[in-house]
């Protein structure tokens, strides 16, 4: 009986004397320190320059390790199931149920630098290099930390997992366990499933393309034309695979000796004439007259990638990734009987194993551009414990904190926001995913819309849904404020509405204009404060007019205080000014006047303590002069609830109402608001649809834009040939376009249900997220009419949101008929699906199959059927027999 194998490992242990810096120490005497770290540009970031940043920034760091070192950068490529977090929240949950099990991938990193020719050395020179050593790495980590690598040396603990996941080719989270490894001409037997190791680079031939560079561009897409991207990024998608290890290995020999064997090669192929001679020489001296010039090092390069798949799928993934390299110019290696070699050298600190027909020479800029950039994205430290969750590029969820950290971190100044997306383009939907997630928080929302885009979630959270109606107007008394609360901003806003009532949104104040309403409200309000003398100063004394009191603080009082003044204000200062057109205008807000109440009486002082308020005003958003006024008032009502809630987080949403107010005249005041949110802990956020709005609109691009560090964008394809005018007024600089066009057009659609794109960039870069949602999350936010109608009668029914989402949910797989039709059969029924009703809309399916929904509401409409006999009542019909329906019906 043979003998078994013993797979060896080459290592000796790991030294962990040294606090900071534990080295693995290989059989051969060589001693390597493994270095954590993660990829500097994350996936589909468009910027050319970031690729090229890593290049420099590893080449920096080559030079500086210098000869008589190894690098090897393992880029591992793993799979694993998601797993959502413990929410005790109803809709988070449905959302982490959502993804809960979808398989994720991800991307690990690491940096091993190996010092060979140890066990040349003695003891005392031995240890003296080792210290060398370890200052070395101490050095090359701040290298890295300074180019954003975030590196993290590894202790003994992580070195030995590491060793075993590499050798087991498993990287899940866990316990590791060993298979047995049985190694073959063509790949490595292990367990179930099978390894197989491809070099990139078949020495005999070095079929490579004329040029390389850090990056490459795509040109498969016409919306993802020129789009910059990882030479390897097709890893990212090869099918089948369970593990993947890219291994790429930077050789740095003794430099004076490698130029002088390429010299001697270069005069001994001169001695003999040949073409293929000549060709030979004439690259010797292209390659020496580069690294004389440009100062770059030569190297030994090494690349292969160990892929580890089921018997059955490993054929598949390894001509996948070979069709991949050829699309590129590269024809891998057809060697595969050193399959447990190449295995061997892809162990961290190994690659010192690997043959010289493993590797080719080569200069360092050339090698490096074969290296691994991209990562994927990852969740955000929350430092403050507020964060909100989209989907990335492959349908994860992962964690933002669009507020707190991205100002820590100075990506924006402010926390206001701009969203543009045109109809259909799922704005709505993000703006309930983002909402949503706010109102988990101390927040504060008020909403101001003219769409019922958040009537849904607004029930579900127990909201404030006010609408606007003739009889029960909103209403408020904004000239109701204290000594204290009267200030310069405060006085800009009375001024200005006082200026929208007479003028209308589309109106201009004059400077004269402008100017007596001013001197009018800073009389009125020392009249009111001024205990000692009520009269007005500078303008009417007792002998030119009487005195004024003020009395009670209302727009009545107001009206009274301004036409009795401003005729003194004409006279003293002898100027012109529309008094009569102005007592007119205003009249109708006077008492008696058709829109009395409006600013009379006083705001619900409820509402100031409600966390979420919708304030839905479609019914007056043709009305000219109401329109703006009440989108005034709503955005003083928030101001005034700024200051009352003091420690709660705040949040204004104005949808398409932002129309009614973008105005000359609105400027000041929309500046005034920006700077007032930002003061308490919150944030303006401004949605729009239309492309015209922005483009020609100065107070949006002044007053709103410039304001909001943060840009939301959906689809944008609508606006593509007219983009140009829209990167100029929100500063979309070339690298962000082109972010922007991948926008729902990327192959990422598989195995996710229906979901939009966002780009939301924060200060200066942005980044796509994906608004996926919960089937419960999309019923509550639905802006469908027949949808919206069909749930809101389950939860009438059973009294809670949850419940009737989760009993429609359960009826609408019960039913076993589409979702519309299921919509349909609701709606058409006006309850709740009984027994009785399951069962007539199975007789229906039996008869009438796909159309049985439609035949039923027919029958309702007709006669045939009653809605007693569906909804099982208490009357005799209840008593209803299905048999003898079936038989009616055939």
């Amino acid at each position: 009986m043979l003998k078994k194998k013993i797979f060896k490992l080459p290592y000796i242990g790991v030294e962990d004397s040294d606090n900071t810096c534990h080295l693995l120490l290989g059989a051969k005497g060589e001693i390597s320190s493994i270095i954590k770290i993660n990829n500097t540009v994350l996936q589909y970031a468009a910027d050319p320059d970031r690729y090229m940043a890593f290049h420099h920034s590893i080449l920096q760091v080559i030079k500086i390790i210098g000869e008589g070192h190894t690098v090897q950068k393992l880029d591992i490529f793993s799979k694993d199931a998601y797993k959502g977090t413990k929410s005790k929240e109803y809709l988070q949950q449905k959302y982490d149920e959502h993804f809960e099990g979808r398989i994720c991938s991800k991307i690990t990193t690491y940096l091993i630098i190996t010092l060979s020719e140890q066990s040349k050395l003695s003891g005392k020179r031995a240890a003296k290099r080792q210290s060398a050593f370890i200052e070395l790495i101490s050095k090359v980590a701040q290298v890295l930390d300074a180019s954003g690598f975030a590196p993290s040396v590894l202790r003994k603990k992580e070195i030995d997992r590491l060793v075993l996941q590499v050798l087991s080719m498993n990287f899940k989270s866990g316990t590791v366990s060993l298979d047995n490894i049985k190694p073959s001409d063509t790949h490595i037997k292990m367990g179930a499933n099978s390894v197989r190791c491809l070099s990139l680079i078949d020495i005999d031939r070095i079929d490579l393309p004329d040029r390389v560079s850090p990056y490459i561009e795509r040109n498969d897409n016409e919306a993802v034309k020129g789009f910059p991207i990882d030479s390897m990024s097709f890893l990212y998608n090869t099918p089948g695979y369970e593990a993947m290890v890219y291994n790429q290995v930077i050789e740095i020999p003794k430099q004076v000796q490698e130029i002088q064997r390429l010299q001697t090669k270069s005069n001994r192929h001169k001695g003999i004439p040949d073409p293929e001679n000549e060709i030979c020489v004439k690259d010797i001296q292209q390659l020496l007259e580069d690294i004389a010039r440009d100062n770059q090092l030569l190297v030994n390069a090494h690349f292969s990638v160990i892929v580890k798949a089921a018997d059955d799928k490993l054929k598949k993934v390894v001509n996948s990734i070979e069709n991949d390299l050829f699309q590129q110019g590269i024809i891998a290696s057809q060697n595969s009987y050193n399959q447990l070699e190449l295995f061997r050298a892809a162990l961290p600190g190994n690659a010192v194993e690997l043959k010289g027909y493993d590797k080719y020479l080569t200069t360092s800029d050339a090698a490096l551009t074969f290296l691994f950039k991209e990562a994927l994205p990852i969740s955000e430290p929350a430092p403050k414990g507020f964060s909100i969750r989209f989907a990335d590029r492959q349908g994860i969820p992962v964690a933002i904190d669009p507020a707190d950290y991205s100002r820590d971190i100075g990506r924006i100044n402010n926390r206001n926001k701009f969203v543009l997306g045109p109809s259909g383009s799922g704005k709505s939907f993000f703006m309930n995913a983002l909402l949503e997630q706010y109102l988990l928080y101390n927040m504060d929302v008020v909403i101001v819309d003219t769409g019922d885009s958040y009537s849904g979630l607004s029930s579900y959270l127990n909201g404030k849904y006010i609408t606007w109606k003739d009889d029960e107007p909103i209403t408020m008394n904004p000239f109701v404020i204290t000594k204290e609360e009267y200030n310069l901003e405060k006085k800009d806003f009375l001024v200005t509405l006082v200026g929208l009532l007479w003028k209308g949104a589309e109106g201009v104040l004059s400077q004269v204009e402008s100017d007596v309403i001013n001197d009018v409200v800073t009389a009125y309000y020392e009249n009111y404060f001024d205990d000692k003398d009520r009269s007005i100063t500078g303008y009417a004394r007792d002998k030119e007019g009487g005195q004024f009191n003020v009395g009670t603080q209302c727009f009545n009082s107001f009206y009274e205080f301004a036409v009795f003044l401003i005729p003194h204000i004409e006279k003293k200062e002898n100027i012109q000014f529309n008094f009569y057109d102005f007592r007119y205008v205003l009249r109708k807000f006077y008492k008696g006047g058709t829109y009395e109440k409006i600013l009379n009486e006083q705001a619900d002082t409820s509402l100031f303590g409600e966390r979420l308020i919708v304030f839905e005003i479609d019914n007056i958003k043709q009305n000219k002069i109401l329109f703006p006024i009440v989108t005034l008032i709503i955005m003083d009502v928030f101001i005034q609830k700024m200051r009352f809630r003091q420690q709660q987080r705040k949040a204004l949403i104005i949808e398409e109402a932002w129309k009614a107010i973008a105005s000359p005249l609105m400027a000041n005041y929309i500046l005034y608001l920006y700077k007032t949110v930002r003061k308490f802990n919150g944030e303006a956020i401004v949605v729009t649809q239309e492309l015209d709005d922005i483009i020609g609109n100065a107070v949006v691009k002044n007053s709103i834009v410039n304001n909001s560090d943060t840009v939301c964008l959906l689809d944008q394809t609508k606006f593509k040939d007219d983009y140009a005018a829209i990167s100029n007024l929100l500063s979309i600089n070339e690298v962000e376009r082109k972010k922007i066009f991948t926008i729902n057009n990327l192959d990422n659609k598989e195995n996710r249900s229906v979901f939009k794109e966002v780009y939301i960039r924060r200060g200066p870069v942005g980044e796509v997220y994906g608004a996926e949602v919960s089937f419960c999350q999309y019923l509550t936010y639905t802006t469908e009419k027949p949808e919206k109608l069909a749930v809101e009668t389950y939860v009438r029914a059973l009294g809670s949101y949850p419940k009737g989402l989760e009993l429609f949910v359960a009826h609408l797989k019960k039913s076993g008929v589409s979702f519309p039709a299921f919509v349909m059969f609701i709606n058409a029924i006006g309850r709740i699906v009984t027994d009785t009703a399951f069962d007539i809309l199975n007789t229906y399916k039996e008869k009438y199959g796909h159309d049985a929904v439609t035949r039923l509401q027919k029958d309702l409409s007709n006669g045939a059927i009653s809605l007693p006999q569906i909804i099982g009542s208490t009357n005799s019909t209840e008593s209803l027999n299905c048999k003898t329906l079936k038989y009616r019906l055939q």
